[in-house]
Formats: structure tokens, C-alpha cells, sequence
């Protein structure tokens, strides 16, 4: 800038001195972490981001405290874990409601004694919203004045509005109410007022909830993979329309040395039920409190299986979320084999950690062998308690040498040489146990500076610890339970894991000539009303054994229909139509009717697996990934559509996360790329025009100039990840440029007659009005409509199918008109990839848009065209085949693509959409695929062992040759330097 001769340009120094100032002034403080192994690192804590959507005015004003009901299922509010009313959870929820409008400082708690207007007395126990309106449900309280008591009816739960509250305890109290209850009560009903509101002292109080991702991570952009493992949250509290935008994840750790196990210690310490945070609310222009409750864990499988302290994928006990599994034996009988068809028993927070417990003491014996099989019979293998048991076991040795082997240092009752036999053998078993629970005893004092830390009559002096000992998670059962909320994430469990092994089934039987019809196939593929950007089929075709998650949500959405011709067997077409009807139904947005849904989506998932057995009967025994979509209806139900903890948005902020990496000197990481983001997370706040406590003791914002900056800048919103929806309007549209216009009179412009159009637009002079061509229009549900996408259109009658020819308007947009071809939908589904036709009829709402497919398998499309390749955005001289499609006017709607997906099901008659079970029979024809698995079954693993052997022997004689041909090598050299 001084080079430009810009005027009063600072130093870097001083550029670095404001820096630093502003940091102090918002205080993210970056806090140093030693965990129980002894690693390093650093960490922005939750509450220090979380407190900033506060004070922020393009946050806080979308923040939703309570769960909803009687509605649409699309948001964390509307899952049953966000609703649940079980009386040990109550106090998990939202605890407060107050009128903001009329009564700001009049707060009303759950499990408090209220007044409602009619005079009648409750006891609130969870809000919630309902049509746009806050409700409770409460406990009716009677009251007797003769005794002055007030008797509570557990058994008469009634729903109210929350408007309908006239008084709080507090009221209750200052009107001289002496509160006491009957001898039966809950045993919460003596400790009014709620503890909280001793704690808030007059401040509103809110929950916040928290979806938390871990995963490893390359701190590198080259190839060399440079392990981190990182942590990023998101306040769940938001839509799911702001929670898909880069502007609000948030940063919390990383670590080149510490576990997400270990990270997780550090988030976990600062949140909870009891973990009250300050923060200014620059809605209700007051400080108030806030607490953080940890909701959902979504992450890759490995991941999962982590927070689970499960074995993983390759255990006998292969899921993280029930007991599904055995030996081999158990597997491939009719009964174990059954079983992976289904979600079997779960896994509960109290039995994962007994048998982590049980390895820990056991441990104490020094047995290796004896912890591994505990931990196969199980599934459970803690990375923290890995950590102990390897030093526990090594200590118990040493010890167990000391005093049982060595003749200077053993137990005298062993120098006793006429002990022989089982009096020998018992009095080593009792100095066995005895080092056991020594070495147990000593495990509970580690680390020392924790254990001399902790009060003298804590009752975790008792007991390993989590944290300490095992996994941190398992700390807060009330609040998280990781075998149940650790969801079937959609990108690593099906994408990654169904569909792609779908695509390898088909495409490794595949030769040159087959890959390059496919590939012509999917470059003719209409992409029109689909989420995807361009369909690189020459790409998928050559890396097809290195495809990301883009390209495999390509071949969901296209993939089955280019399979005609012997590209594939009836019965992979079959796998094919399966995965995609299911990925169709796992990419709702919004479900309107909850129990449907979930009884079409497990018919799915069934005939998925089912079909997959048929072509391989033992995938669903060694691809986990299989049986975990049979749990993704409780995750559903749990806490609502797939789409709400996907993690395609955390996977694309780790570039934000390699920048900073590579940007770093790399002495301290994890420091240097906390201080990094912490300073990011200053600078949006500060530009969204956010408050801070200054130092002068007041909640300041930065100046007009700087809050409008960020509006105004749309360079910045993208490097920032903030998308302004608010500018898309249903029904506008956008002209094309203007050095593409061709403005002409109504004849002109839409090739009809004035007669057809006239008496429809009385208002419009057609005759003198000139025309001008729109490149698009925007649908109710906020969809880019093109001339050539196919809609959905209201009028009158029901909807109706249509593709839009042109879009017409004059200067006043007001005025467009846009020009369609009517399609009629077929009354059955094709019956080869089981999908509406679409046919042209010869016989002003445009509602949204969907993608539909020429059937270029019925009107014999071929490969005859030719086309121009083109590079660098210009067409070569180059050429490639191409699909030449028919006159014929036949189109199927398409049922796999994935935007939309809600929408065309609700609107498509019941009878076009409703899945049918594959196999009917499913007991019976898995009991036959059982007992033929328990015939091939033994003789694949004959042949493997022996073709295993036969490659060690090989290998240990080409060892020996080179061994031979190396001494007779230096001989020859010792002969010729003689």
C-alpha cells in the first residue's frame, strides 16, 4: 500500500500492536492442556466461542432454546432426545421461560411452584413450542388452606400456554405463601427455588446444545500426510440453514500428540449442567448466563468407535451400538447371522464401563492374553485405558518377578523347597492377587497431581476415573450416552461405505470398452435440478478406485440410469435401484409424517442388505458399515433427519485448518493454530458487528463503517463462510445479460400468437409490449428455475408436472410470464428402474424444481453423435462420442436424486412412491444363505490359510536366495580384490 502511495498506511508492527489490543479486548483465551498421558496442547474453549452468538446480531436472532412440537421434522429441536420428558433428564433442558415483551424480569423455572392466571397452581417441568408459541407441561398442584399444605398430582400432567403464568416462587413468596408440600413428593419439590436461580442472581438463564466432531487430519496440502487430530464444534441451537455455512463452525483443538479422547477431556471440563458461563445478549441488551450441554457426536466410523471405546470394525463384535457379532461359528449360524439384519441389544453407558473396569483390574495380573480375550468377548477396548493397562501390566510383571521368582527378594513362604505342588500353586495364586490389587491401588492414585487434587472425601478417590483412567465421555451420562449418540453419518457410512461398495461390485467387472460407454453415458446425464456443479464422467471412470464423497453423490443420483445393455447383471441393477431409492430417502431435508418415513426407510435398508447377501453372503459380516444403516432409523427418531449431523461442512473447514497449518513455524502447532483461529473467531465477531466487554467495563461494538463492512463486501462473506439468503425471493427473476438480450414484441419472443395469451393477461398490452428473455426465475422453495427444468406447477387443479420453455418479461418484472410444456405422470412406475414416466400431453405457481432423465433405454439413444472437447473454458478441435438422444418425448422423473427428495414424494401419488419389501420371506431365505455360508464359509478360509502359507513359504525362500546369492556376491568380490 505505500508502494501505491496510500495515505497514513501503519507499520506491521503497528498493525500487530492493534491486533493484539482487539484480541485482548474480546479475551478468547487459548488455554494450555496436560492430560492424563502427560501430552500437550491447546484448546479455545467452548464457552469462550459459544458466549460470542450472544452478542452477535446476525446469530442471536435465529438461536432457538426450546424443542418443538406438532410439526415437520427437520430440525435438532424436533428429535426425541431434545423433547424427552424423563424426570432424571428434566434438568438437562432449558430451565427458564420468561414474557420478553411484557414481564422481562419476572422468570419462571421448572420444578418451581407457579401461579396461573385463573389462580389455579402448577409446576412447570419442560417448555416447549408449538405453532409458533411457547407451551409447558406441568404437575397440577393442589392447595389446602385449612393445613397449608400443597399436595402435587405426579399423575395429572397437563399442557398449557405459557402465557397463561401470572406468578413465579419468588411472587408466591413476597405474598407470604409459606410453600410446603404433602409427605409424598418428588424429592425436588423440597428444594425450591431451583438451585439455578440462586446462581443467576436476577440474570436470564439458557441452554445451549452442542454437536462435537473429531477426526484426524493432514496438516499438510501435499500428498505427505501430517497427522492432527482435530476438534470443531457448532451450536445446534441454529438452523440447519446457518449450521451448513463455513461462518459457523467452531474451532476448539488440535494436537499432533493427543487422542480426540484426550481432547475431549479438555471440552467436557468445560461444559455441563453445572457449568454457568457470562455472555452479553444483544437481543435483550443484558448479561446473562448460559450453559453448554454436548448433544450429538457425529464422525467418521474409526471415530466413533473411539468415543464408543469400542474395538472397531474388524472385532467380533463388530458395532459400537449393540451386541451384535460372535466368533465365527455364531455368525454363520441361522440365529447369529439373523441378527445383523436388525439393531440387536444396546450397548448402555453402565456396561461399557464395568468391562473397561474389569480389563483395568485385570491388568493387575499381568496377563496379556487374559485382556485381550476380555476385550474380544466384549468389544470394548479403551484407548485411555490401553494407555494404563500396558503400564499397569508392566509394573505388575516387574513386581511379580520381585516377589515370585527372584530366590534373593521372593515371598519366603516360596524358599520353602517341600512346598511343591497345589500348596505351591495356591500361594502363588494369593501373592498373584495380591499385586493385583496393589497395582489397582496404585492405578487410582495416577496421576499423582490429579489424585492429590481431589477432595479428601471425594468418592472418586475411590475408583479409576474417567478422564484419568478411561474414556472422558462416559463422565456424563445424563447428558450423553456415545453407543446412542453417535449417529449413522451419511457421508461416511453410506456414501463411502454402501454406495461405494456398490460402485466396486460393478465397476471391477468392468473392461475398457465397458468404462467408456458408462462414461459417455453419464457426460449426456441432465444435471439440471440436481446440487451438483458438472459430472466429470472421464474422471470417475479412470481414478474409479479413488473417488470422494462428490463423485459417489454423482453416481447416487445418475449412476442406474446408464447401466442398460449388459453393463451389469439384473441382480447388481437390483443393488443399484436399491441404494439409490434408500440414499434418495436418507437426504430429507423435512419429514412431515415421522412414522411413514421410518417404516419406508427400514423396508429400504432391508432390501439393500438383502440384495447384497444374495451377491455375497458374507459382506454383511465383515462390512460393518451394512449393519449400522440397520440403527439409522433410531438416529432419525433420536434426533431428527440424517442431514442434520452429516459432516461434509466439518470436512470442508479443514482447509481453513491446513492454511493455518502451513502458515505456522510448527515449534508449538497446536498453540500457533489455536492463537490463529481464536484471533479469526475476534475478527468475525468484530466485523458482524458483535459487543465485548472493554476494559472500561462496558459492552462496546465496533463503529457503523465496520459493522456495514461485512454486508457490503461480498469477497468477505465468502472468505468468512456467511451466505445472505435473505436476497433470494420466490417468484423474482433475474434477465439475461444484456449482451445476450434480443428484445422483441410478443409474436417475436415466445414464437405464439397474442390471441393464445390475451385473454389469460388482460391487463397486458400485448401489441406494443416489448419482451425480454429471463435467465432464470426462483421457485416458493427458494430453487433456481432455468428454461429447460422441469417444475412442479400450481394453479387450480392439483400439481402438475412441467418444463419450462421460456421466461418472458417486460421492464416491469411484475409482469413475467413464463411459458410451459404440460407432462403427464404415468399411473405406474417403469418397470425397470422402478420410476415415474413422464410423458407429453397434448391437452401461477411455480412450487420447486426436480431433474428428470431422457429413457434412453426404451427410446434406443446410442453413442452416434460426436461433440467437441472442451479445455480452458474453449472448445478444441478434439472430439468425443457422444449420446445422440431420439425425438422420442419419454422422461423418467428421477427418484434418486437427493435435492428435493421430501418434496417429490409428498407430492407424487402414495402409489408411485411406496416401497415393496425385496424378499417377503426374509427369515426363511436368510436361514437359507445362513446354512450355504456355513459350507463355503470353511473352505474360503481353508483356501486363504493355505494360500497364505504357500506365500510365506515363497517369500522365506526367495529370502534364503538372496541370502545365498548375497554370500556368493561378497565371496566373488573378496576373490577379485585378492
Amino acid at each position: 500500500m505505500r508502494e501505491c502511495n496510500a495515505p497514513d498506511v501503519p507499520s506491521f508492527l503497528a498493525l500487530r500492536k492493534k491486533q493484539a489490543e482487539l484480541a485482548l479486548s474480546v479475551n478468547i483465551k487459548t488455554e494450555r492442556h496436560t492430560t492424563s498421558q502427560g501430552n500437550e496442547f491447546y484448546s479455545n474453549s467452548p464457552s469462550e466461542t459459544f458466549r460470542l452468538d450472544f452478542a452477535n446480531p446476525l446469530v442471536r436472532p435465529h438461536i432457538q432454546f426450546y424443542p418443538e412440537i406438532d410439526c415437520p421434522i427437520s430440525e435438532f429441536q424436533h428429535g426425541e432426545k431434545w423433547k424427552n420428558l424423563h424426570e432424571d433428564t428434566l434438568d438437562v433442558n432449558q430451565l427458564m421461560w420468561a414474557d420478553w415483551e411484557n414481564a422481562p424480569f419476572r422468570h419462571f423455572y421448572i420444578k418451581e411452584l407457579a401461579e396461573l392466571r385463573d389462580g389455579h397452581f402448577v409446576i412447570p417441568l419442560r417448555w416447549f413450542l408449538k405453532d409458533k408459541v411457547i407451551w409447558f407441561d406441568a404437575f397440577t398442584v393442589a392447595f389446602y388452606p385449612a393445613s397449608g399444605k400443597f399436595i402435587i398430582h405426579e399423575d395429572d400432567v397437563v399442557r398449557i400456554q405459557a402465557s397463561e403464568l401470572k406468578a413465579n416462587y419468588l411472587d408466591l413468596n413476597a405474598r407470604g405463601h409459606m410453600i410446603h408440600f404433602g409427605d409424598v413428593t418428588p424429592k425436588w419439590a423440597n428444594e425450591m427455588p431451583h438451585p439455578v436461580r440462586t446462581i443467576a442472581e436476577g440474570r436470564p438463564t439458557f441452554t445451549l446444545r452442542m454437536m462435537c466432531w473429531s477426526d484426524d487430519v493432514s496438516g499438510n496440502r501435499t500428498k505427505q500426510f501430517n497427522a492432527h487430530t482435530n476438534v470443531y464444534l457448532a451450536n445446534i441451537n441454529l438452523p440447519h440453514e446457518k449450521l451448513q455455512q463455513e461462518y459457523f463452525v467452531r474451532f476448539c483443538s488440535t494436537s499432533q500428540h493427543a487422542s480426540s479422547s484426550e481432547q475431549m477431556e479438555a471440552v467436557i471440563a468445560d461444559i455441563g449442567e453445572d457449568r454457568w458461563c457470562k455472555a452479553y445478549d444483544c437481543i435483550l441488551e443484558q448479561e446473562v448466563l448460559f450453559r453448554i450441554i454436548p448433544h450429538v457426536l457425529p464422525a467418521d466410523n474409526p471415530q466413533q468407535s473411539e468415543h464408543c471405546s469400542h474395538i472397531g470394525g474388524q472385532g467380533n463384535y463388530s458395532c459400537r451400538r449393540c451386541r451384535v457379532g460372535g466368533d465365527t461359528e455364531d455368525r454363520e449360524s441361522n440365529r447369529g447371522y439373523e441378527k445383523f439384519f436388525s439393531p440387536g441389544p444396546p450397548r448402555t453407558n453402565a456396561e461399557v464401563v464395568k468391562d473397561i473396569k474389569d480389563q483395568l483390574f485385570a491388568a493387575g495380573l499381568g496377563v496379556q492374553d487374559g485382556v485381550d480375550e476380555m476385550q474380544t468377548r466384549s468389544g470394548i477396548k479403551d484407548k485411555t485405558a490401553q494407555h494404563w493397562i500396558e503400564i499397569v501390566m508392566t509394573r505388575a510383571r516387574s513386581i511379580q518377578a520381585e516377589r515370585m521368582k527372584d530366590p534373593k527378594t521372593r515371598d519366603v513362604r516360596l524358599n520353602d523347597k517341600k512346598l511343591k505342588g497345589k500348596p505351591r500353586e495356591a500361594i502363588k495364586e494369593e501373592i498373584q492377587k495380591d499385586i493385583q490389587r496393589e497395582c489397582h491401588e496404585w492405578l487410582v492414585q495416577q496421576p499423582p497431581s490429579r489424585y492429590s487434587a481431589l477432595p479428601a472425601d471425594s468418592p472418586l478417590r475411590q475408583d479409576v476415573r474417567p478422564g484419568d483412567h478411561f474414556n472422558v465421555l462416559f463422565s456424563c451420562p445424563r447428558m450423553l450416552c456415545p453407543t446412542v449418540d453417535t449417529p449413522c453419518e451419511l457421508l461416511h457410512t453410506y456414501l463411502l461405505g454402501g454406495k461405494k461398495y456398490v460402485w466396486h461390485k460393478t465397476s471391477s467387472e468392468w473392461d475398457k470398452k465397458k468404462e467408456g460407454v458408462f462414461a459417455v453415458r453419464l457426460r449426456a446425464s441432465s444435471i439440471d435440478g440436481l446440487t451438483l456443479s458438472s459430472v466429470r464422467s472421464e474422471y470417475i471412470v479412470k481414478y474409479k478406485n479413488a473417488l470422494v464423497g462428490t463423485h459417489f453423490k454423482i453416481l447416487q443420483q445418475l449412476g442406474v440410469f446408464h447401466l442398460h445393455e449388459g453393463l451389469c447383471s439384473d441382480l447388481v441393477l437390483d443393488l443399484w435401484k436399491a441404494s439409490g431409492e434408500l440414499g434418495a430417502l436418507l437426504w430429507y431435508h423435512s419429514i412431515s409424517n415421522l412414522d411413514q418415513y421410518l417404516a419406508d426407510l427400514e423396508v429400504l435398508v432391508a432390501n439393500l442388505l438383502d440384495i447384497w447377501v444374495l451377491i455375497d453372503p458374507n459382506r454383511i459380516l465383515v462390512k460393518q458399515k451394512l449393519h449400522v444403516l440397520t440403527h439409522v432409523a433410531e438416529d432419525i427418531r433420536r434426533f431428527g433427519p440424517a442431514v442434520l449431523y452429516s459432516t461434509e461442512l466439518f470436512e470442508c473447514w479443514n482447509a481453513i485448518f491446513r492454511f493455518c497449518s502451513i502458515l505456522s513455524n510448527h515449534q508449538a502447532p497446536s498453540r500457533d493454530i489455536a492463537v490463529t483461529l481464536a484471533g479469526m473467531e475476534r475478527f468475525r465477531h468484530q466485523v458482524s458487528g458483535g459487543w465485548w466487554y472493554d476494559q472500561s467495563g462496558q459492552y462496546v461494538r465496533a463503529g457503523a463503517q465496520v459493522r456495514g463492512f461485512l454486508q457490503s463486501n461480498p469477497s468477505l462473506q465468502r472468505r468468512l463462510g456467511w451466505v445472505d439468503l435473505t436476497g433470494i425471493v420466490p417468484g423474482t427473476v433475474k434477465l439475461d445479460a444484456r449482451s445476450k438480450q434480443i428484445p422483441a414484441l410478443w409474436p417475436g419472443a415466445s414464437q405464439l400468437p397474442v390471441s393464445v395469451v390475451s385473454f389469460s393477461f388482460p391487463d397486458i398490452d400485448f401489441s406494443v409490449e416489448t419482451w425480454y428473455q429471463c435467465h432464470h426465475l426462483i421457485s416458493q422453495t427458494k430453487d433456481v428455475c432455468k428454461p429447460g427444468s422441469w417444475v412442479f406447477f400450481q394453479q387450480l387443479d392439483p400439481e402438475l408436472v412441467r418444463r419450462i420453455t421460456k421466461i418472458l418479461s417486460p421492464r416491469r418484472v411484475d409482469d413475467t410470464i413464463v411459458l410451459i410444456d404440460r407432462f403427464d405422470i404415468s399411473s405406474e412406475c417403469d418397470p425397470f428402474l422402478n420410476m415415474p414416466v413422464l410423458t407429453h400431453s397434448h391437452d401461477q405457481n411455480v412450487l420447486f424444481i426436480f431433474n428428470a432423465q431422457h429413457d434412453c433405454r426404451m427410446t434406443s439413444c446410442s453413442a452416434t453423435a460426436v461433440e467437441n472437447i472442451t479445455q480452458e473454458r474453449a472448445a478444441t478441435t478434439r472430439t468425443q462420442s457422444a449420446i445422440s438422444h431420439t425425438t422420442a418425448e419419454r422422461f423418467l422423473l428421477n427418484m434418486h436424486a437427493l435435492h428435493n427428495a421430501a418434496l417429490i414424494r409428498e407430492t407424487l401419488p402414495r402409489s408411485l412412491t411406496r416401497p415393496k419389501l425385496y424378499i417377503e420371506d426374509r427369515l426363511v431365505k436368510h436361514g437359507e444363505i445362513a446354512a450355504h455360508l456355513r459350507v463355503t464359509g470353511p473352505q474360503k478360509r481353508a483356501q486363504t490359510l493355505a494360500k497364505s502359507a504357500e506365500t510365506r513359504a515363497r517369500n522365506k525362500a526367495k529370502k534364503a536366495q538372496n541370502v545365498v546369492q548375497g554370500d556368493e556376491a561378497r565371496r566373488l568380490v573378496g576373490v577379485s580384490n585378492s
